[in-house]
């Protein structure tokens, strides 16, 4: 019996102090809540600075990249050019004998011919594209350089190509040689007596 009146006594203690304990954590609720949410608010705003300059380390990483990309590039063709330059030099010799071979054996003429093809295909897996001026066309100066003029009494040929001696050459936008044109120059008839 004993026992079932300690029960009965601890059964009412321990209902009193859970009442305790809500009435006290309901008292303070609203205190902690506030203190939660003012945590969070501070988490929340240091994350985002922690965002904020994550995204700039990361901008200034690929800028880093990007410029070394480019300084890599310049350097490998800095070291290209001489190499390239000889190869455009050979494709000119190759053309200049072809031509003095114009009447001669034709099969020297196709040996020439697919000399000129190889280098021009050696060129081009290095990315440089040979480019033709057109007779006819107007005279570019950005493309082209004149290496001579040529009278004519047409108007409307002046400034115009009217040979073309050599090929040019690119890197996808940039000239490395002009091509070298003759340009017509208009000289008028002469004044008749």
């Amino acid at each position: 019996m004993l026992t079932r009146g300690v029960a009965i006594v601890a059964h009412l203690v321990f209902r009193q102090i859970g009442l305790l304990v809500r009435r006290v954590f309901f008292h303070y609720l609203p205190d902690v809540a506030e203190n939660v949410e003012a945590i969070l608010a501070g988490i929340n705003t240091e994350l985002a600075g922690l965002h904020a300059q994550s995204k700039f380390l990361n901008e200034v990483i690929d800028r880093l990249h990007a410029e070394n990309e480019r300084l890599r590039n310049a350097e490998s063709q800095r070291g290209l050019q001489p190499a390239l330059r000889e190869l455009v030099k050979l494709a000119d010799d190759w053309r200049s004998r072809r031509n003095a071979l114009a009447d001669g054996d034709a099969e020297l003429v196709r040996l020439c011919d697919e000399i000129v093809e190889d280098v021009t295909l050696v060129l081009e897996r290095q990315g440089v594209d040979e480019f033709h001026a057109e007779v006819g066309a107007e005279f570019d100066r950005h493309e082209q350089r004149s290496v001579g003029t040529r009278p004519v009494e047409d108007a409307d040929l002046d400034g115009r190509i009217a040979e073309v001696r050599r090929p040019g050459y690119r890197v996808e936008t940039k000239v490395v040689r002009f091509a070298e044109v003759v340009v017509f120059k208009f000289t008028p008839p002469p004044a008749a007596p």
